[in-house]
């Protein structure tokens, strides 16, 4: 670890100083040898001092090592920090820690400053000891906290001033605190059909689990394709008709905007997709996730592919738990137009948050190409999935 230090000497240092000059110029002139020794005692003290406060904290290190937790609204958790001291001994000094409100101290009763909360621990190290410090916490609500800076106090020894040494680097230790759900009307009955798999007219697919019925022979048909019970009951061959299936999923899109700011809805608009989040799980429904929070690489958004299982479930909580109201949002319309012209498109598409005239032109040119749209919304602190009406007004709160 690599600290920003500065030192703050007490400002009675040069005094003492002045003193003990004056002192030893005294001294010769009356030639005591007691007013000799005191001026060399407060010079040394006030060297010693300087010295200290030079060099302490030189060889303080601290083990920044990578560690993400993960953890649900109320359960415990802790911040582990390891420092080692190979310089001068650190007496009576004080540890502060700054983190994200997302997490609490346990047993504290503290309010957080600037959305953070600072803690204040003694720590003594003396030379060539390690000292691991733990600091508990309650997973107080969504998001992901990590420790903004590390401040160690260490005062001189001699009690003038101290010398105060700051985290340069970033602190690599997370804690997630994934959202909590809210119920969600509208949401088994909106997808009661189970939308995995459904029957299709016209697809490259077939359900091989079981044979519809059977046809003659074509010259085109796979060896295995041939029925032979059948067709050594007609005495002639006969091929297996398969039912016709496509896969079925879902995209969740978010629009986190409210014109240019952020909307009021963010933590219920959440939660609302926390709940579907688990439903999808819960019946094994693929889906993929869209949320126009600016996002650095090929994809300019946040945006998880098509997926299933518990896997599936941690990255998409894991990534509303990153949303907050200090990003920076895309055009919620350049998101579906980059959506529709890059990306997998779902057969069912659930929209969220403010719905714009624009908006509504670019849902329904997706409806022309057969994509079914439904509509999440926030009506008394509760989600609601509903089938999609759009009309063309110039903006649908929630």
């Amino acid at each position: 670890m690599i600290w920003n230090k500065y030192s703050v000497e007490d400002q009675r240092i040069p005094g003492i100083s002045g003193v003990a000059i004056i002192l030893i110029i005294v001294s010769i002139y009356i030639q005591s040898k007691l007013i000799l020794f005191l001026a060399i005692f407060f010079l040394t003290i006030a060297f010693s001092n300087q010295l200290y406060l030079k060099r302490a904290g030189n060889q303080l290190y601290f083990q920044n090592t990578y560690e993400k937790k993960h953890f649900f609204v109320g359960e415990k958790g802790q911040w582990t920090l390891i420092f080692r001291n190979e310089g001068f001994p650190i007496l009576k000094g004080e540890l502060r820690i700054f983190f994200d409100h997302f997490v609490a101290p346990e047993g504290k009763k503290l309010e957080a400053s600037l959305s953070m909360y600072e803690i204040s621990i003694p720590v003594s190290l003396y030379k060539k000891q390690t000292k691991q410090i733990i600091i508990p916490f309650l997973a107080r609500c969504r998001g992901t906290a990590k420790i903004r800076k590390l401040e160690f106090h260490v005062p001189s020894p001699f009690g003038f001033g101290e010398t105060i040494l700051e985290s340069k680097n970033f602190l690599k230790q997370q804690a997630v605190v994934y959202p909590q759900p809210i119920l969600v009307r509208g949401l088994k009955e909106q997808m009661s059909i189970h939308p995995r798999k459904s029957v299709s007219p016209i697809s490259i697919f077939e359900d091989r689990l079981g044979p519809l019925g059977t046809r003659d022979y074509l010259s085109s048909d796979s060896f295995s394709q041939i029925h032979w019970k059948a067709s050594a009951r007609k005495q002639s061959l006969q091929s297996k008709i398969y039912e016709k299936i496509s896969e079925k999923g879902l995209n969740i899109a978010l629009n986190i905007s409210n014109g240019h700011s952020i909307t009021g809805d963010l933590e219920e608009l959440i939660s609302s997709l926390t709940e579907l989040a688990y439903y999808a799980f819960n019946k094994q429904i693929a889906y993929s996730l869209c949320i126009n929070v600016r996002s650095s690489g090929s994809t300019p958004f946040l945006f998880l592919p098509k997926g299933e299982g518990k896997v599936h479930l941690q990255k998409v909580l894991e990534g509303l738990a990153s949303i907050s109201t200090q990003n920076t949002s895309l055009s919620y319309e350049y998101m579906l137009a980059f959506y529709n012209r890059h990306l997998a498109a779902q057969p069912i598409f659930v929209h969220g948050g403010i719905r714009t005239e624009d908006t509504n032109l670019t849902l329904l040119s997706m409806v022309n190409t057969g994509t079914e749209l439904y509509e999440l919304k926030i009506e008394h602190g509760q989600g609601v999935l509903t089938k999609m009406e759009i009309h063309q007004e110039s903006r649908v709160h929630l």
